[in-house]
């Protein structure tokens, strides 16, 4: 029984681990204490050329928050089933990775580079829709022209410098 308490927390932390709202560097530490070495990362903008190109598009989200963080294309596998389910993974494709919240994928992507997988991490899925192109916005993400930008210029009231007489 003390085992179950014991991995109960660290379970629920990894399963939370995309859930959060900011990012957070990559693990210094493996599972097993050793040092893992942080994957490179990548823009929205590149990711989207890199999975354009052909890489394999890694959503590694809990399961509870999957359809948030959802894009057209992408492989799911939360976190906490990754090294579980890693032979499911091509070994001869980049891979992007990715989490809902950010804080997940950067110790996903060094899981990935520790077993030789050539991998990249983009972080919060918001970072895909900001390097989305215009044509692909919604109408409410659409940009809003703004109002300020060059309007004809007035004829200006005169002033007491101007007044002759």
């Amino acid at each position: 029984m003390k085992t179950i308490r014991t991995f109960a927390p660290l379970a629920l932390a990894l399963a939370l681990a995309c859930g959060g709202g900011g990012e957070t560097p990559s693990e210094e530490n493996g599972a097993g204490g050793e040092e893992v070495v942080a994957a490179p990362r990548v823009t929205g903008a590149e990711a989207r050329q890199l999975v354009a190109d052909g890489a394999l598009l890694l959503d590694v989200t809990p399961e509870q928050r999957a359809a948030e963080s959802e894009i057209p294309g992408r492989t799911h596998i939360p976190l906490p089933e990754l090294e579980a389910r890693m032979s499911e993974l091509p070994r001869d494709q980049l891979i992007v990775v990715y989490c809902f919240g950010g804080r997940g994928s950067p110790r996903a992507g060094a899981m990935l580079q520790a077993e030789g997988y050539d991998v990249r991490v983009m972080g919060a899925r918001r970072h895909w829709d900001e390097a989305a192109p215009v044509e692909e916005a919604t109408e409410q993400e659409a940009p809003v022209e703004d109002a300020t930008e060059e309007a004809p210029a007035e004829e200006a009231a005169p002033t007491d410098d101007t007044i002759e007489g």
